[in-house]
């Protein structure tokens, strides 16, 4: 038999942890039992506009906003649907995997034992199904409509041909679409929606600031991207799901399909676009970073891409529409002659999703208010298929724009591995 060595790690001196902690930001409190509450009341406003008597939830950013309940289970083991039940009038119930109610008690505003149902779960003959059966039974009728969560951007946490079982179940009620309660209700964030975004971007921007130790002689798309996220995770986030990757000579071809195992070498461009998350709500901005010197061109249209960003904030203000800030930003790029990328948009909603309603783009109609968060995305297309992307998170107010996240600087940055150095700056909006 060959044996094979064992390469074992050498231990910690003095036994400490190998694995350190790189921010101790202090956690932000649970939402109160007001703002939960508040938020359900909003939503039965929302559905008497709608002509809905209910609405059922069963994704995890809208089972989590309307009920409280936090938990990586539900969403990582698709064998168990978990359901949360609002009616216009009356209180809400969840119809719940019956291994799952200490997690949802410890949770949820909705602790009652008489407003949560369960059963055996998994049992795919009958998903809980009797017991949604007998919640909607008792549903005050006045418009005849029960919403569900199969509207645009919406995604149904449930097997689809158990939804098909409980329209028949439901008769006489009818289905409906309850994503334009959803959208409406999630617009506009609280200050403690604003304070989790605000700490998911300053987790992400400290990454952004330690970037240059990460990247180092030979590493791939893949190398940097793993460290980035490790970095984000350590730093304090819950989870890093979306860490995109690009790169290339001059510059990148695609910001969603990275991070891969291409080597990074000089006379790249990179970015490296990230949305993790914290306490349910995420970030999403990114940064461009020139392996040694750019090329004139590439400098000249992130010149270009930023006075477009500049543009896109401005116009983050109370009155306009997402169309308005499209048009904003790629006004400045289509005056300079530079083709718009063909992203489809310059920019969207942020919160629970890393994006959300609205988009920013020519027909999207939805008017800002105070405490709306958006992107600002222009995105710059050269030498055929060649791209510049740049993003920033906003907070709309009652006067001017303020960033969640820390603002890039004027100039695209430089790397030579060795170091990163900006090689000028702007000054920055106020953050939030």
């Amino acid at each position: 038999m060959v044996k094979t060595a064992v390469k074992k790690s050498n231990p910690v001196k003095g036994g400490g942890s190998p694995v350190k902690l790189l921010a101790r930001r202090p956690e932000l409190r649970p939402f109160t039992q007001a703002e939960m509450e508040g938020r359900a009341e909003r939503a039965r406003k929302l559905m008497t506009k709608y002509k809905l008597d209910a609405v059922m939830v069963t994704s995890e950013p809208n089972l989590e906003y309307l009920s409280g309940f936090m938990s990586q289970f539900p969403w990582a083991s698709p064998s168990r649907p978990w359901y949360f039940v609002l009616p216009r009038v009356g209180q809400p119930t969840a119809v719940i995997p019956e291994t799952g109610v200490t997690n949802w008690r410890a949770t949820s505003w909705v602790k009652d034992m008489s407003q949560i149902l369960t059963w055996p779960s998994p049992r795919p003959e009958n998903e809980g199904l009797d017991l949604l059966e007998s919640v909607f039974k008792k549903v005050r009728s006045k418009y005849g409509r029960i919403g569900f969560e199969i509207g645009p951007e919406s995604r149904l946490a449930m097997a689809p041909a158990d939804l098909l079982r409980i329209v028949k179940k439901i008769k006489p009620f009818k289905l409906a679409d309850c994503v334009p309660v959803l959208r409406d209700l999630r617009f506009v964030k609280s200050p403690a929606e604003i304070g989790r975004i605000k700490r998911a971007a300053d987790i992400a921007a400290d990454a952004f600031d330690d970037l240059p130790a990460m990247v180092e002689q030979g590493d791939t798309e893949s190398d940097v991207g793993r460290k980035f996220a490790a970095h984000m995770l350590l730093g304090g986030a819950d989870k890093t799901p979306y860490t995109a990757f690009g790169s290339g000579t001059p510059s990148y071809d695609s910001i969603i399909m990275g991070p891969t195992s291409r080597k990074l070498r000089k006379g790249d461009v990179f970015l490296i676009d990230t949305g993790c998350r914290y306490a349910g709500y995420h970030c999403d901005f990114d940064r461009n970073i020139a392996i040694g010197e750019p090329t004139d061109e590439v400098k000249k249209i992130h010149d270009l891409l930023y006075r477009s960003v500049e543009a896109g904030i401005a116009a983050c203000v109370p009155g306009n529409t997402a169309e308005n800030l499209f048009y904003a930003q790629a006004k400045v790029l289509e005056d300079a002659g530079i083709v718009i990328g063909t992203v489809g948009r310059f920019g969207h909603g942020l919160g629970k999703n890393m994006t959300e309603y609205p988009s920013n783009k020519p027909g999207d109609k939805a008017v800002l208010v105070p405490g709306a968060v958006m992107t600002i995305e222009p995105s710059a297309m050269f030498q055929g298929d060649k791209m510049l992307v740049h993003e920033e998170n906003v907070l709309i107010t009652e006067g001017k724009p303020k960033l969640t996240d820390t603002v890039a600087l004027g100039d695209i940055a430089e790397t030579d591995l060795a170091g990163l150095f900006y090689t000028g700056a702007r000054p920055a909006p106020p953050r939030a």
